[in-house]
């Protein structure tokens, strides 16, 4: 006499379960992996020393956890760039927005782009401490004119593009490290 499975009793009933239940995680588990690999293996095959649209490389970075990095990916607070990311906990920052014309009536693209080389300066003087200057920025401020050539003179300075974030205001910006999970200062 043959049993149908949906006669399961006792032992059976338990071992049926067990099995789907197994199933389930196992296929879960495949499709968390999936899910999350892609991401983690393109930042970590990702050159974090260059930037695409620039010629040049940062500085090496002290080797890091993986494990932050990755929490952090996963997390999503990515709250600067890739490279701030990397630098690691425990960083000490001053913080600035830079922002054009469509926010500020009164900017004037060289005359800021001069008091930013001043402030580098100064922060490179008061600051040679391992302070790290993060400008906060919109799309006004070119990739190829100035942040490539900052980025790659001064150690101690990341740029960070807050397109993705314009729904906070442009003043607001520069007190964004505050929230940021590796920033001590």
């Amino acid at each position: 006499m043959r049993l149908s499975p949906w006669s399961l009793n006792g032992p059976r009933l338990i071992v049926y379960v067990l099995n789907s239940l197994l199933c389930s995680f196992i296929f879960f588990l495949t499709l968390h992996i999936i899910h999350y690999t892609p991401i983690a293996i393109n930042s970590l095959r990702f050159n974090y020393r260059r930037r695409p649209e620039c010629t040049c490389y940062r500085h090496r970075l002290p080797r890091f956890d993986f494990n932050l990095i990755l929490n952090l990916i996963e997390n999503q607070t990515f709250l600067c760039s890739d490279y701030a990311t990397r630098r690691g906990p425990h960083q000490r920052i001053i913080s600035i927005s830079l922002y054009g014309p469509k926010e500020n009536k009164r900017f004037q693209y060289n005359q800021s782009l001069s008091f930013l080389h001043e402030l580098i300066n100064d922060v490179n003087t008061i600051y040679s401490d391992n302070f790290i200057l993060r400008i906060h920025h919109d799309d006004t401020i070119s990739l190829s004119d100035v942040i490539c050539p900052i980025e790659c003179r001064h150690h101690n300075v990341d740029f960070c593009n807050m397109e993705s974030k314009l729904f906070i205001p442009p003043k607001i910006w520069r007190f964004i490290p505050a929230g940021d999970p590796l920033v001590d200062i």
